[in-house]
Formats: C-alpha cells, sequence, structure tokens
C-alpha cells in the first residue's frame, strides 16, 4: 500500500528539493513560481489560444501482460475565451477515452489559470508527502524544472525530475509538458 501511494504522489505532479545543491531531497522554487503566477494573474488576460504538447496514459491496456503505463504523445491547440476553454482541437492522432469510442478525452490543462493551479496543488500535495514520511522508498530525490514566458509569464515548459535508488522501478504517468504558439486575442 506505501507503493501505491508513492505512484500516486508521482502522478500528481511537482515536487521540489530540501537541498538543490546536492540533488537529494525535494525542491520547488515556490517564490519564482507564485511570482510569475501573480503576474499572470494581474494581466488578466481572458482570450487567448495556445498549443501543448504532452502525454496522456493509455486507458485500456492489459496491465498483467505489461507491467508499465503506456503514454501516448499529444499536440493540442486550445482556444480560450474569457478565461475558460472555448475549444480544442488535437492535431494528428485523437486520444480516445476508450477503444473503439467516440469520447475524446479533454486535454489535462484547459487554461493557463488551470496549468497553474493543477501544478500548483499537485506540488503542495508531494511536499505534505515528503514532510510527513519517514521512509521514502525508492525515492532520493524529486523537483521540476519550470520555465515561464518572460512577456506574458505563462508556463512554457513544466518537466518532472525524480530520482530513484538503483534497482527500483518507477510506474508514473509524470511526463513533460510543453507550451507554444501563445497568443493574446480580444475577439474570437
Amino acid at each position: 500500500m506505501k507503493y501505491l501511494f508513492l505512484v500516486f504522489c508521482l502522478i500528481l505532479g511537482s515536487c521540489a528539493f530540501d537541498d538543490a545543491s546536492s540533488g537529494d531531497g525535494f525542491y520547488f522554487d515556490e517564490a519564482k513560481f507564485m511570482s510569475e503566477w501573480n503576474i499572470w494573474k494581474n494581466q488578466d488576460i481572458k482570450d487567448y489560444s495556445f498549443a501543448l504538447k504532452g502525454e496522456l496514459p493509455y486507458w485500456h491496456y492489459p496491465r498483467k501482460i505489461i507491467q508499465v503505463i503506456l503514454m501516448y504523445d499529444y499536440d493540442v491547440n486550445i482556444m480560450v475565451k474569457n478565461g475558460i476553454m472555448d475549444s480544442f482541437e488535437y492535431i494528428g492522432r485523437t486520444p480516445y477515452q476508450e477503444r473503439n469510442s467516440e469520447a475524446i478525452l479533454v486535454p489535462e490543462y484547459t487554461s493557463m489559470s488551470d496549468m497553474y493551479q493543477k501544478i500548483y496543488d499537485s506540488i503542495k500535495d508531494c511536499e505534505r508527502y515528503w514532510k510527513e514520511t519517514t521512509d521514502k522508498g525508492c525515492f532520493v530525490s524529486k523537483r521540476y524544472e519550470i520555465e515561464y514566458d518572460p512577456e506574458f509569464h505563462h508556463i512554457t515548459y513544466f518537466k518532472p525530475v525524480t530520482k530513484v535508488a538503483p534497482g527500483c522501478l518507477l510506474d508514473t504517468t509524470e511526463h513533460e509538458i510543453v507550451v507554444s504558439d501563445f497568443s493574446k486575442s480580444a475577439v474570437y
């Protein structure tokens, strides 16, 4: 059960190190993150579009045969109107929730504000776990690389970085995301 919780924590998302210089522990530059997030909010940009690249897990696969969580790449264009996702369009392969289904998966982040909130929530969940658990099991360190747009202050790059002890396997849906083609628009 302990390892199941560890995997759950990894799935949740971002985390940080106690001692960034050693590379061991938990690290998150919360001051930088909050500063960029506040600047983003204060700009009050409500209508915009952006492209998002990342990975989503396959939903139905024979877990007993394949012992890892299978992921597939996605590339999606998202249109935001009045601060809420208005529409989205996958480029290339469209991820469906179930095999032979018409249910298209909604992108994991539906706006820049949604992205900031979900990343922050997952960081805080992992931070609580890291502080409350003395036996980290396979985990040596946890951190996230986050880059921001210098003009509009939205997240442009997000990468989870987890260091595990030798001989340990990691089964997680954490992944890198890239935001590009941000375009601020007054009216659609």
